[in-house]
């Protein structure tokens, strides 16, 4: 086997490497302009609970109540899904980390271990999307269609809100560094 041959398939194995780590963090998170530890899900149900967002959309007791539920439901199925024992997640890390660098270590390149790599992976990334997804939907049932439309133009106001947000940051982040 050339050099050549090994620097390519060591690219192509980092290449995966970053896919299979990078592809679940996209899938379970709708956009990076959140906080850590906040998903766009949690700010929904922040303001769709809030004092301010029952005003705005107007939302009866009973739609209130509906929307607590759903969200609570969501939070005890991340809970589930993600679990409680950070010792057994640093392990299952771990565990990923050490197959990922024995298939580096292969002397030939096992295409089929790699696919089951990434597979691992994203099925938990899936998972997650799956369950904001049917959130989303659980939600946008329980508001009628004036409470809808009222909602699409408060979040299309929040998204430019926190792009105007990151570009003054960037902005300063230039200014400091230059």
């Amino acid at each position: 086997m050339t050099i050549s041959s090994k620097v390519s398939k060591l690219v192509l194995i980092c290449g995966l490497a970053t896919a299979t780590l990078g592809t679940g963090a996209v899938i379970a998170k709708e956009g990076m302009d959140h906080k850590p530890g906040h998903s766009q899900q949690h700010k929904q149900a922040r303001f769709l609970l809030s004092e301010r967002g029952v005003k705005k959309l107007d939302l009866t007791e009973q739609q209130q109540t509906q929307l607590k539920s759903i969200f609570d439901a969501q939070k005890a199925q991340f809970k589930a899904l993600r679990g409680n024992d950070k010792q057994a997640m640093k392990q299952e890390r771990a565990a990923h980390k050490a197959q990922m660098q024995a298939l580096l270590d292969m002397p030939t390149f096992d295409e089929a271990a790699a696919k089951e790599l990434l597979a691992q992976r994203q099925t938990k990334g899936e998972q997650f999307g799956l369950i904001n997804l049917k959130t989303q939907h659980q939600v946008w049932q329980v508001l009628n269609a004036e409470q809808r439309e009222k909602y699409q133009e408060i979040k299309k106001h929040m998204r430019k809100k926190g792009h105007k947000k990151g570009d003054k940051k960037r902005s300063r982040d230039e200014q400091t560094a230059g």
